[in-house]
């Protein structure tokens, strides 16, 4: 297996309007995405919001979510209970769980969000990979 490293940066993050229905604008950047990866990762990214800002709530399917804020302050809503949040807390969010994330500082809120595949995504992606390294098959 090859080694390989991914080195990413915060220039140049995307503007993103809307998230998860909401209105408003976010900063976004995906550092590595599961082709880069090894494992049952689907991505690694920071997100940032202004004062006010909402990263509306929403559940996935398919995939669990470690949140490492990194500055500022918030509330993280869990199933619908509130969870205040600031730098340095981290937050797991489990397959199923109906989650969003709101700023409620005076400055801006960045965490970083660390994606992995729940078990049934996993071992249908595993087993795509295994019948791509046997020609298809």
């Amino acid at each position: 297996m090859a080694e390989r490293a991914v080195i990413a940066d915060l220039d140049e993050p995307s503007v993103v309007y809307g998230v998860h229905g909401t209105e408003g604008e976010s900063r976004w950047k995906c550092f590595a995405r599961r082709n880069d990866l090894f494992g049952s990762w689907e991505a690694v990214e920071w997100a940032g919001l202004p004062p006010g800002g909402i990263s509306g709530e929403h559940l996935h399917s398919r995939t669990e979510e470690l949140y490492f804020i990194v500055s500022g302050t918030g509330v993280m809503l869990i199933d619908g209970q509130e969870h205040p949040v600031e730098g340095g807390d981290l937050v797991l969010t489990t397959l199923g769980t109906r989650h969003g994330l709101r700023n409620v500082g005076e400055g801006e809120l960045t965490w970083l969000v660390i994606e992995v595949l729940g078990p049934p995504m996993a071992a249908v992606l595993s087993g795509h990979q295994k019948q791509s390294e046997r020609g298809g098959k």
